[in-house]
């Protein structure tokens, strides 16, 4: 089954049309979505960038709980957003998927984004230097479907997976700094 038969799929907003020529000329400010905030493990707040427009800007650009947010560009990564990260507005580097509720969970189809293989077709759908695709490329993305209950316990997978992931990460971290901090004591000696 295509994705757009279970979610409304679309570009997000072409922002320089939007932006006010100076923060004190805005008539509302907003976090903008950046391609550096959205990383393989969500969305790094510290990252989001101000915003300033000429106008309120539709509430379709602005992400909510449960949207799921693609890259256009390589790496294609699919992210779902949290109520943490809802009210971000999406600039046109990404796609906006909104799943129609009771049809498919947004942490599964974000999982499904993400897999190798959906990821390899994006890249082979591009055309052009720039290697982006296109929100009907996204739209048309076939998509295996099981029931609820099975996407659930994916997800539940997923979920460990990533935190465990995290875990070892920091340990990774924590151990390069423990050794950077002994070798710099022994050549002080």
């Amino acid at each position: 089954m295509q994705l757009n038969r279970i979610a409304d799929v679309r570009s997000g907003l072409v922002i320089t049309r939007k932006q006010a020529p100076k923060p004190e000329e805005a008539v509302c400010s907003y976090q903008l979505l950046n391609l550096k905030a959205v990383t393989d493990s969500g969305i790094d707040r510290a990252a989001l960038l101000p915003f300033h427009a000429t106008e309120q800007l539709a509430d379709r650009y602005l992400t909510h709980s449960g949207d799921i947010i693609v890259r256009i560009s390589e790496p294609y990564t699919a992210v779902c957003i949290t109520e943490d990260t809802a009210g971000l507005l999406v600039p046109s580097h990404f796609v906006i998927v909104r799943t129609e509720p009771g049809k498919a969970l947004p942490e599964y189809v974000a999982w499904y984004l993400n897999r190798d293989r959906i990821r390899k077709a994006f890249r082979l759908s591009c055309a052009g230097v720039l290697l982006q695709i296109k929100p009907s490329t996204v739209a048309e993305t076939d998509i295996r479907l099981p029931d609820l209950d099975k996407q659930q316990q994916i997800v539940k997978l997923n979920r460990l997976a990533q935190a465990e992931l995290a875990l070892l990460e920091r340990q990774l971290d924590l151990k390069r700094l423990k050794y950077k901090k002994l070798i710099e004591a022994v050549n002080r000696m």
